[in-house]
């Protein structure tokens, strides 16, 4: 059963004209399905965006959680709500872009039978260490592995989540050799690296952040060209060698082919206006959740882009979901 949690209930909605309401496709609540369980950066946001929408848009906003399959469990639901706009995916690479890549054939198809929404934030990924590890950086602990395959292990989200291929693009650009050990989601995986289950993790600062402030785990690299502000001396993959991490990581909403245009165009335009709200803006910029909100042409020009590159990565590796 998914985890189910309501955000606001703004009673507004229920007093709107008919004719508002059917802009959105009904009277009915938004949905805000979350392929991962509580605690990463897709689910944070997605909760702390929610209230502020059921304000905007004078209507009920439901986050649910449904995990499983590197989020495409999620994905897959959305694809079979009505196509109405209403049920929305925020997703992350894995659930679109990565998984039209995989060579498996899924049920749906990700770049078809999902439409982009509009472009919510992008969030940097870091590179962070548990108890077990030792290594003093990055380029260290790509030394051991070469020497030792296998010897360091990394906790991602799931089998072709972000996180996997982007751990894939360091093991093929350096000859590393890390271990990949899956979760289904991020609190786990994280529980079990502050433990030493697991050495380390590429995530987002919103999944680790907790942890590095209770000085439970370790930041050791920032994952692209540049480096954080929140983290000045964290040296970035490029400036360690390794040009190829620099991914640009995003969070955006996709809803199922054939909704409205109005109830997207909705959406969006009350996204962009959420976004821009400075209360909100105070609560992402420690996590490092950059605003975009760019809409769904611009969105779409950049799933197409993702989807191209994760495809180079999954044939070099020879990667699939098994």
């Amino acid at each position: 059963m998914p985890i189910l949690r309501r955000s606001l209930l703004a009673a507004a909605g229920a007093s709107l004209p008919m004719a508002a309401l059917a802009q959105s496709g009904g009277a009915g609540p938004i949905r805000l399905v979350v392929p991962f369980a509580p605690g990463g950066s897709v689910d944070v946001l997605a909760r702390l965006m929610a209230p502020y929408l059921g304000e905007r848009l004078h209507q009920e906003v439901v986050v649910e959680n449904r995990t499983g399959a590197a989020g495409l469990i999620a994905a897959e639901n959305v694809v079979q709500s009505p196509a109405n706009g209403t049920s929305l995916l925020v997703a992350s690479g894995g659930q679109v872009t990565i998984a039209a890549a995989m060579p498996q054939p899924l049920s749906f198809d990700p770049m078809r039978d999902l439409v982009p929404v509009t472009h919510l934030v992008d969030t940097p990924y870091i590179f962070t260490v548990g108890p077990s590890l030792r290594q003093p950086g990055l380029n260290e602990m790509i030394a051991d592995t070469k020497a030792r395959p296998g010897s360091i292990t990394y906790a991602s989200p799931g089998t072709g989540s972000v996180t996997h291929l982007m751990m894939e693009i360091l093991n093929q650009e350096t000859g590393a050799s890390f271990l990949h050990v899956p979760y289904r989601g991020t609190g786990q995986a994280m529980a079990d690296l502050m433990s030493g289950r697991v050495d380390m993790t590429l995530g987002s600062v919103a999944s680790v952040k907790p942890a590095l402030d209770r000085n439970e785990l370790r930041a050791v690299a920032a994952a692209g060209h540049a480096r954080l502000a929140q983290f000045p001396a964290l040296p970035t993959t490029t400036e360690l060698g390794i040009p190829g991490m620099d991914v640009r990581v995003w969070i955006g909403l996709v809803t199922r082919a054939g909704a409205p245009a109005p109830a997207i165009a909705r959406m969006d335009e009350a996204v962009r206006t959420v976004l821009a709200l400075p209360e909100l803006r105070a609560r992402l910029e420690p996590l490092i959740l950059v605003p975009v909100g760019d809409g769904p042409a611009a969105f779409g020009a950049t799933l197409a882009e993702d989807a191209a590159r994760w495809k180079r990565v999954v044939t070099r590796g020879s990667i699939t979901l098994n």
